[in-house]
């Protein structure tokens, strides 16, 4: 009799499939400098050494790619095994940093033991598009908010590329153009900043990049 799967092992396959599971200081470098939008809007709407809150962090590239940037920061997902992977790769890639991640609830923000001072961002990528509709994703981000006055992050829009990407997982996803997600989907939130980033590689999703925030 096999076990059941579960999700966790799904995104962890993901993660494998895409060469993102084990970093290593190489291959967090890459990932800042192919994700210049995310870190661009980071770095130039945060304060230096801001603490940031990245949510469904997975083995942790954003997190730590933000880290080396110089940011404080707390990473949470709800899988056990994938934030034990990401407490590896963060000793493995910047153990100096002090980097956080911890098993979390990104549903149960307000259950969170926040840092003094709580949380100059919150962060995420590739995570909105798997809520199962524009409400909930609204629902979401709002509550957001309430945590942080930013929130910088990335979702994949509908491109060829995508298409053929997610075609080898069962994941369910959202798979919207950049013009539905900015005029419909964050329709009556505070966007502030927002691009469509294109990557060449192969094995990297066409994100929308997103800022957030509550003062815009």
């Amino acid at each position: 009799m096999t076990e059941a799967r579960t999700l966790g092992d799904d995104w962890i396959e993901v993660f494998k499939q895409r060469g993102v599971w084990d970093l290593t200081p190489e291959i967090v470098q890459a990932w800042v400098e192919r994700n210049a939008t995310f870190f661009r809007f980071l770095n130039e709407l945060v304060p230096p050494g801001g603490t940031v809150l990245e949510i469904g962090c997975g083995p942790g590239r954003h997190g730590i790619g933000a880290a080396t940037q110089g940011f404080r920061v707390h990473g949470i997902d709800a899988d056990p095994l994938i934030v034990d992977q990401a407490r590896r790769n963060a000793a493995a890639v910047a153990p100096e940093a002090g980097i956080r991640f911890t098993v979390g609830d990104m549903l149960r923000l307000d259950l969170l033991d926040r840092p003094p001072g709580g949380y100059d961002a919150i962060t995420h990528g590739g995570l909105m598009e798997h809520f199962p509709s524009a409400e909930a994703i609204r629902k979401s981000l709002r509550s957001q908010l309430d945590v942080a006055r930013l929130i910088v992050f990335d979702v994949p829009i509908r491109s060829d590329k995508n298409l053929v990407l997610f075609d080898r997982d069962d994941i369910f996803r959202q798979v919207w153009t950049s013009e539905q997600w900015v005029h419909e989907v964050l329709d009556g939130l505070p966007v502030a900043r927002w691009h469509e980033e294109n990557h060449p590689n192969p094995n990297m999703t066409d994100d929308l990049v997103v800022a957030l925030a509550r003062d815009a």
